[in-house]
Protein backbone atom coordinates (compact mmCIF):
# COMPACT_ATOMS: atom_id res chain seq x y z
CA UNK A 1 0.00 0.00 0.00
CA UNK A 2 1.28 3.73 -0.87
CA UNK A 3 2.42 5.57 2.41
CA UNK A 4 -0.46 8.23 3.10
CA UNK A 5 0.39 11.50 4.33
CA UNK A 6 -2.34 10.68 7.32
CA UNK A 7 -4.85 8.56 8.64
CA UNK A 8 -7.93 9.01 10.11
CA UNK A 9 -9.50 6.40 12.60
CA UNK A 10 -12.85 6.42 13.47
CA UNK A 11 -15.50 4.75 15.19
CA UNK A 12 -18.78 3.67 13.53
CA UNK A 13 -21.79 3.49 16.17
CA UNK A 14 -22.59 6.95 17.82
CA UNK A 15 -19.43 8.62 15.66
CA UNK A 16 -19.87 7.94 11.45
CA UNK A 17 -23.21 7.56 9.96
CA UNK A 18 -23.28 5.81 6.97
CA UNK A 19 -26.54 6.76 6.09
CA UNK A 20 -25.04 10.68 5.33
CA UNK A 21 -25.35 11.43 2.03
CA UNK A 22 -22.25 13.83 2.45
CA UNK A 23 -19.80 10.53 3.46
CA UNK A 24 -19.09 9.76 0.49
CA UNK A 25 -17.64 13.15 -0.73
CA UNK A 26 -15.68 13.18 2.30
CA UNK A 27 -14.59 9.65 1.75
CA UNK A 28 -13.44 11.02 -1.76
CA UNK A 29 -11.61 14.41 -0.78
CA UNK A 30 -9.78 12.37 2.07
CA UNK A 31 -8.72 9.85 -0.86
CA UNK A 32 -7.86 13.05 -2.97
CA UNK A 33 -5.54 14.28 -0.20
CA UNK A 34 -3.23 11.20 -0.28
CA UNK A 35 -4.77 10.50 3.41
CA UNK A 36 -6.43 7.25 4.30
CA UNK A 37 -9.71 6.79 6.41
CA UNK A 38 -9.97 3.54 8.54
CA UNK A 39 -13.35 2.81 10.16
CA UNK A 40 -12.33 1.44 13.84
CA UNK A 41 -15.46 -0.46 15.58
CA UNK A 42 -16.42 -3.10 18.05
CA UNK A 43 -18.63 -4.87 14.93
CA UNK A 44 -17.02 -7.35 12.71
CA UNK A 45 -15.41 -6.56 9.52
CA UNK A 46 -18.34 -7.99 7.75
CA UNK A 47 -20.73 -5.91 9.03
CA UNK A 48 -18.70 -3.02 8.87
CA UNK A 49 -18.11 -3.91 4.73
CA UNK A 50 -22.04 -4.59 4.39
CA UNK A 51 -22.78 -1.38 6.08
CA UNK A 52 -20.56 0.39 3.73
CA UNK A 53 -21.82 -1.15 0.19
CA UNK A 54 -25.41 -1.02 1.23
CA UNK A 55 -24.81 2.50 1.61
CA UNK A 56 -22.91 2.63 -1.65
CA UNK A 57 -20.06 4.23 0.17
CA UNK A 58 -15.93 3.23 -1.34
CA UNK A 59 -14.69 0.96 0.91
CA UNK A 60 -11.24 2.10 2.70
CA UNK A 61 -8.42 0.06 2.08
CA UNK A 62 -8.29 -0.65 5.42
CA UNK A 63 -10.81 -2.09 8.17
CA UNK A 64 -10.49 -2.65 12.25
CA UNK A 65 -12.83 -4.94 13.27
CA UNK A 66 -13.78 -6.68 17.11
CA UNK A 67 -12.59 -3.32 18.82
CA UNK A 68 -9.35 -4.13 16.96
CA UNK A 69 -9.43 -7.66 17.19
CA UNK A 70 -9.09 -7.87 13.47
CA UNK A 71 -7.19 -5.97 11.01
CA UNK A 72 -8.89 -6.46 7.24
CA UNK A 73 -7.28 -5.64 3.90
CA UNK A 74 -10.30 -5.10 1.30
CA UNK A 75 -7.95 -4.61 -1.33
CA UNK A 76 -6.42 -8.20 -1.12
CA UNK A 77 -9.60 -9.57 0.81
CA UNK A 78 -7.86 -11.11 3.23
CA UNK A 79 -7.44 -10.48 7.23
CA UNK A 80 -4.04 -8.73 8.18
CA UNK A 81 -4.11 -10.17 11.68
CA UNK A 82 -6.56 -11.38 14.00
CA UNK A 83 -6.69 -12.35 17.17
CA UNK A 84 -8.80 -16.01 18.26
CA UNK A 85 -9.70 -17.14 22.00
CA UNK A 86 -9.17 -20.81 23.49
CA UNK A 87 -12.48 -22.61 22.43
CA UNK A 88 -12.04 -24.30 26.30
CA UNK A 89 -11.82 -20.94 28.04
CA UNK A 90 -15.14 -19.96 25.46
CA UNK A 91 -16.92 -22.84 26.70
CA UNK A 92 -16.10 -22.24 30.45
CA UNK A 93 -17.41 -18.38 30.10
CA UNK A 94 -20.78 -19.79 28.31
CA UNK A 95 -20.63 -22.51 31.26
CA UNK A 96 -20.44 -19.86 33.89
CA UNK A 97 -22.83 -17.49 31.77
CA UNK A 98 -26.01 -20.22 32.12
CA UNK A 99 -24.51 -21.21 35.53
CA UNK A 100 -25.58 -17.51 36.87
CA UNK A 101 -29.39 -17.92 35.11
CA UNK A 102 -27.86 -16.57 31.62
CA UNK A 103 -29.94 -17.14 28.42
CA UNK A 104 -27.81 -19.30 26.15
CA UNK A 105 -30.27 -17.51 23.10
CA UNK A 106 -28.73 -14.18 24.19
CA UNK A 107 -25.11 -15.73 23.47
CA UNK A 108 -23.59 -13.97 20.10
CA UNK A 109 -20.06 -15.25 18.58
CA UNK A 110 -17.96 -13.78 16.45
CA UNK A 111 -15.24 -15.42 13.84
CA UNK A 112 -13.66 -11.50 12.59
CA UNK A 113 -16.44 -11.74 9.77
CA UNK A 114 -19.63 -13.47 10.83
CA UNK A 115 -22.00 -13.42 13.65
CA UNK A 116 -22.72 -16.27 14.85
CA UNK A 117 -26.55 -16.40 17.27
CA UNK A 118 -29.11 -18.79 18.22
CA UNK A 119 -31.91 -19.23 16.14
CA UNK A 120 -34.87 -17.16 17.37
CA UNK A 121 -37.75 -15.39 16.36
CA UNK A 122 -36.11 -11.82 18.37
CA UNK A 123 -32.76 -12.56 17.21
CA UNK A 124 -33.63 -12.82 13.37
CA UNK A 125 -35.76 -9.83 13.40
CA UNK A 126 -32.54 -7.91 14.81
CA UNK A 127 -30.58 -9.04 12.43
CA UNK A 128 -33.41 -9.05 9.52
CA UNK A 129 -30.94 -7.11 7.01
CA UNK A 130 -28.36 -8.43 7.82
CA UNK A 131 -26.09 -11.07 5.44
CA UNK A 132 -23.28 -11.12 7.55
CA UNK A 133 -25.20 -13.50 10.67
CA UNK A 134 -25.38 -17.31 10.25
CA UNK A 135 -27.60 -19.36 12.56
CA UNK A 136 -27.12 -22.74 14.91
CA UNK A 137 -29.91 -24.32 17.03
CA UNK A 138 -28.30 -24.34 19.84
CA UNK A 139 -24.59 -23.16 21.11
CA UNK A 140 -22.62 -26.43 20.39
CA UNK A 141 -23.99 -26.37 17.31
CA UNK A 142 -22.48 -23.17 16.83
CA UNK A 143 -19.20 -23.81 18.37
CA UNK A 144 -19.43 -26.75 15.48
CA UNK A 145 -19.78 -24.81 12.74
CA UNK A 146 -17.50 -21.91 13.78
CA UNK A 147 -14.23 -21.86 12.41
CA UNK A 148 -12.44 -19.90 14.83
CA UNK A 149 -13.93 -17.17 17.66
CA UNK A 150 -12.91 -13.47 18.21
CA UNK A 151 -15.68 -11.85 20.36
CA UNK A 152 -17.94 -13.49 22.66
CA UNK A 153 -21.06 -10.95 23.60
CA UNK A 154 -23.40 -11.88 26.27
CA UNK A 155 -26.64 -9.79 26.81
CA UNK A 156 -28.48 -10.34 30.22
CA UNK A 157 -28.84 -8.33 33.35
CA UNK A 158 -26.52 -5.89 35.03
CA UNK A 159 -25.84 -8.31 37.77
CA UNK A 160 -25.09 -11.21 35.09
CA UNK A 161 -23.12 -8.91 33.28
CA UNK A 162 -20.79 -7.67 36.41
CA UNK A 163 -20.20 -11.06 37.70
CA UNK A 164 -19.02 -12.42 33.99
CA UNK A 165 -16.96 -9.25 33.62
CA UNK A 166 -14.95 -10.50 36.92
CA UNK A 167 -15.46 -14.24 36.03
CA UNK A 168 -13.55 -13.28 32.48
CA UNK A 169 -10.90 -11.08 33.87
CA UNK A 170 -9.68 -14.73 35.48
CA UNK A 171 -9.52 -16.07 32.08
CA UNK A 172 -7.46 -13.36 30.85
CA UNK A 173 -9.77 -12.01 28.77
CA UNK A 174 -10.29 -8.18 28.04
CA UNK A 175 -14.15 -7.25 28.46
CA UNK A 176 -16.21 -4.17 27.70
CA UNK A 177 -19.80 -3.75 29.19
CA UNK A 178 -22.95 -1.29 28.35
CA UNK A 179 -26.45 -1.10 27.81
CA UNK A 180 -28.07 -2.71 24.49
CA UNK A 181 -31.20 -2.87 22.64
CA UNK A 182 -30.96 -6.30 21.82
CA UNK A 183 -32.66 -8.29 21.00
CA UNK A 184 -35.34 -5.84 21.99
CA UNK A 185 -35.58 -3.02 23.76
CA UNK A 186 -37.95 -4.76 26.16
CA UNK A 187 -35.55 -7.00 27.24
CA UNK A 188 -33.69 -3.99 29.14
CA UNK A 189 -30.38 -5.86 28.86
CA UNK A 190 -27.03 -5.40 29.47
CA UNK A 191 -24.13 -6.54 27.30
CA UNK A 192 -20.65 -7.71 27.91
CA UNK A 193 -18.60 -7.92 24.71
CA UNK A 194 -15.20 -10.25 25.29
CA UNK A 195 -12.12 -10.93 23.64
CA UNK A 196 -8.46 -11.27 23.69
CA UNK A 197 -6.82 -9.16 26.47
CA UNK A 198 -4.36 -7.46 24.59
CA UNK A 199 -6.77 -7.18 22.06
CA UNK A 200 -8.24 -2.66 21.80
CA UNK A 201 -8.63 -0.33 19.42
CA UNK A 202 -5.36 1.75 20.74
CA UNK A 203 -3.19 -1.43 20.23
CA UNK A 204 -4.39 -2.04 16.04
CA UNK A 205 -3.77 1.77 15.69
CA UNK A 206 -0.56 1.36 16.68
CA UNK A 207 -0.20 -1.51 14.73
CA UNK A 208 -1.36 -0.28 11.32
CA UNK A 209 0.26 3.30 11.79
CA UNK A 210 3.80 1.58 12.69
CA UNK A 211 3.23 -0.08 9.34
CA UNK A 212 1.98 2.57 7.10
CA UNK A 213 4.18 5.08 8.90
CA UNK A 214 1.47 8.55 7.52
CA UNK A 215 3.37 11.21 6.62
CA UNK A 216 1.88 13.62 8.77
CA UNK A 217 0.75 11.53 11.66
CA UNK A 218 -2.95 10.55 12.28
CA UNK A 219 -6.08 11.55 14.07
CA UNK A 220 -8.86 9.49 16.29
CA UNK A 221 -12.17 9.97 16.19
CA UNK A 222 -14.79 8.08 18.50
CA UNK A 223 -17.56 8.37 21.28
CA UNK A 224 -17.29 5.48 23.73
CA UNK A 225 -15.33 3.73 26.31
CA UNK A 226 -14.47 1.22 23.92
CA UNK A 227 -12.57 4.21 22.27
CA UNK A 228 -10.39 5.27 25.03
CA UNK A 229 -7.52 3.14 24.12
CA UNK A 230 -7.03 4.78 20.77
CA UNK A 231 -7.48 8.04 22.26
CA UNK A 232 -4.78 7.12 24.66
CA UNK A 233 -2.72 5.89 22.02
CA UNK A 234 -2.90 9.59 20.09
CA UNK A 235 -2.03 11.52 22.75
CA UNK A 236 0.87 9.52 23.48
CA UNK A 237 1.89 9.68 19.57
CA UNK A 238 1.39 13.64 20.27
CA UNK A 239 -1.46 13.07 17.26
CA UNK A 240 -5.26 14.49 17.73
CA UNK A 241 -8.46 13.14 18.67
CA UNK A 242 -11.57 14.40 18.40
CA UNK A 243 -14.35 13.00 20.71
CA UNK A 244 -18.15 13.56 19.90
CA UNK A 245 -20.33 16.46 21.64
CA UNK A 246 -22.58 13.58 23.04
CA UNK A 247 -19.81 11.06 24.10
CA UNK A 248 -20.45 10.33 28.10
CA UNK A 249 -18.89 12.73 30.32
CA UNK A 250 -16.93 10.03 31.97
CA UNK A 251 -15.16 9.16 28.32
CA UNK A 252 -14.82 13.30 28.00
CA UNK A 253 -13.45 13.88 31.51
CA UNK A 254 -10.54 10.52 31.26
CA UNK A 255 -9.57 12.18 28.37
CA UNK A 256 -8.57 15.37 29.60
CA UNK A 257 -7.14 13.73 32.82
CA UNK A 258 -5.21 12.19 30.67
CA UNK A 259 -3.69 14.85 28.74
CA UNK A 260 -3.10 16.97 31.46
CA UNK A 261 -0.93 13.94 33.51
CA UNK A 262 1.06 13.84 29.96
CA UNK A 263 1.77 17.17 29.73
CA UNK A 264 3.68 17.12 33.66
CA UNK A 265 5.57 14.26 32.38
Amino acid sequence: MKRPDFAIFVDKDGTMNLQDKRLDNIFKLIHSMNGIIIPTTGRTVGDIREDLSGNKLISPPLLIGDNGGSIYSTKDKEFISKKTLDVEKVEDTISRFVELGGNPEMIRLTDGEFIYAIKHPDIQSYYTRKNTVKYGKDIDHLLEIMPEITKITLSGTKQQMQDMSEYVKSLNFWSDMGKTKFPTANYQHYRLDVAHKNINKGNAVHAVVSTLKPSFGYMCIGNGENDISMFKQAIDDNMMIGIMADSPQAVIDEMQDYKRLKKKR
